[in-house]
């Protein structure tokens, strides 16, 4: 079963909760990592089957009531046992805060937990098995008013994942501070937007941040340094300029910050390990 058009929205506290796909499937395959967006938000329950869970190159276990949620930029992947494959329960959603006029703040605190942990691994002990059953029947034969009862399904099952997040638990979890997601988005807008004139003295002043305490967020999130990570978004861009076919090298050196044209060659080479020319012929089939 897979519902990936949904809009089942509620609130806690002061923020929207938008349940946007519910899918039950049996994983007969592999899924590549990946991670997602600002806001978003995966939940994984496991009622049958075994696998593993591979996430910031840490393996973790599957098998039934494990439940995982991987958050705003936590990268993961998923293997199946062919053997006995994993059934998986997976609801994709956002939160976004609401706005001053709009807050329900029943339930107070009770939203900070999840927010502030956006990897959580551990045994559910708050029968979430029950709510999905009971929103998978929901979904395979709606009954009356089937949306007021999808929603209220849906805010049960998420109160019980906030249940799940009770210090007690003994879960697997990686603590991000929301300050250091936004500045992870900040970063990689700066790199994706401002390749061309982004220095590191900028990017620091903008995180408020000293250039070391910079450097440092850049290794340990990217695994590169400064240089390293302008470098390697202006050798993005520069293959799109190739791609498009309109630039002379010249104007293509000139857009992303090179003073001379030669420095540009070098760096191309340098980071593709072949000029530029023979990058056009053999990857982009361009004479």
């Amino acid at each position: 079963m897979k519902n990936d058009n949904l809009n089942i929205t509620f609130s806690i506290e002061d923020y929207q909760i938008r349940i946007l796909k519910f899918t039950y499937e049996c994983q007969t395959w592999n899924t590549p990592s990946h991670s997602h967006s600002s806001n978003s938000y995966e939940i994984h329950f496991i009622p049958k089957g075994k696998g593993t869970l591979i996430s910031a190159q840490s393996p973790y276990e599957l098998y039934p009531d494990i439940l995982y949620t991987t958050g705003p930029h936590i990268e993961h992947q998923q293997y199946s046992d062919p053997d006995d494959p994993t059934y998986e329960y997976c609801i994709y959603l956002r939160i976004d805060k609401l706005h001053a006029k709009q807050k329900n703040t029943a339930g107070a605190s009770m939203m900070a937990s999840f927010l502030h942990y956006p990897f959580w691994y551990g045994k559910d002990c708050a029968d979430l098995q029950t709510t999905l059953e009971q929103i998978h029947r929901e979904f395979s034969s709606p009954g009356p008013a089937a949306a007021v009862m999808l929603q209220a399904l849906f805010m049960q099952f998420f109160v019980k994942i906030l249940r799940n997040y009770e210090p007690a638990s003994n879960a697997a979890i990686t603590y991000i501070p929301i300050p250091l997601i936004k500045s992870y988005i900040l970063i990689e807008d700066s790199f994706l937007l401002e390749y061309d004139t982004i220095t590191l003295k900028e990017l620091s002043s903008r995180l408020g941040l000293s250039p070391r305490q910079t450097s440092r967020i850049l290794f340990n999130r990217y695994g590169q340094n400064f240089l390293q990570k302008r470098t390697e978004a202006r050798m993005a861009a520069a293959v799109t300029f190739l791609k498009e076919n309109q630039l002379s090298i010249s104007e293509i050196a000139s857009r992303l910050g090179y003073s001379y044209p030669n420095h540009f060659h070098a760096a191309f080479k340098n980071y593709y390990k072949m000029t530029v020319s023979e990058y056009k012929r053999t990857v982009l089939n361009l004479t």
